[in-house]
């Protein structure tokens, strides 16, 4: 239970996260993210701990966790972070939590064990929006973060489509 009102604190602070970067308040929008990022961590380690893990609990936490990529990846696009060719970077991103979601839905069970590649993944895209959000000079780094991500979510893509397969010949 406490858990999961960690993760609902993580759902409820996006729309604060969304305006902060949209006004430009680089040093708050990176405070918010870094914190929506710890409660990602928290809400885990107190699920284990005190014995509350579900079915429930893991399903809102993958949704705060692609609704935060959606929010801030969105925000950024709007603001104008990624101009010209950079752009598909973070449609990718978006798009690929789209699509695992529905590869998951084809797999008995609804669900996969997740590929080595996604803590990389995860990683790159983190520290990317950190980078981006950071009014430290640090854009392209940021940039270059972001669209190792997305190469490395287009082979995750490609994981679980592979492990999907024989649902979708059956």
């Amino acid at each position: 239970m406490v858990a999961n009102l960690v993760t609902l604190v993580r759902i409820l602070l996006l729309p604060v996260l969304a305006a902060v970067i949209l006004a430009g308040h680089g040093w708050t929008a990176l405070a918010l993210f870094l914190t929506a990022g710890a409660t990602d961590i928290l809400d885990g380690q107190l699920a284990r701990r005190f014995g509350q893990t579900s079915a429930f609990g893991a399903m809102l936490d993958l949704l705060a966790d692609r609704l935060l990529t959606l929010v801030s990846l969105g925000a950024l696009i709007e603001t104008g972070a990624f101009a010209g060719a950079w752009i598909v970077a973070p449609l990718v991103l978006i798009a690929r939590n789209f699509a695992v979601a529905g590869l998951q839905q084809a797999l008995p069970g609804g669900d996969f064990e997740l590929a080595a590649i996604e803590y990389p993944k995860i990683a790159l895209n983190f520290l990317g929006v950190s980078l981006l959000l950071a009014p430290v000079g640090a854009t392209s780094a940021g940039l270059w973060a972001i669209a190792a991500s997305a190469a490395l979510s287009v082979a995750s893509v490609a994981i679980y489509a592979r492990r999907a397969l024989p649902a979708f010949r059956g």
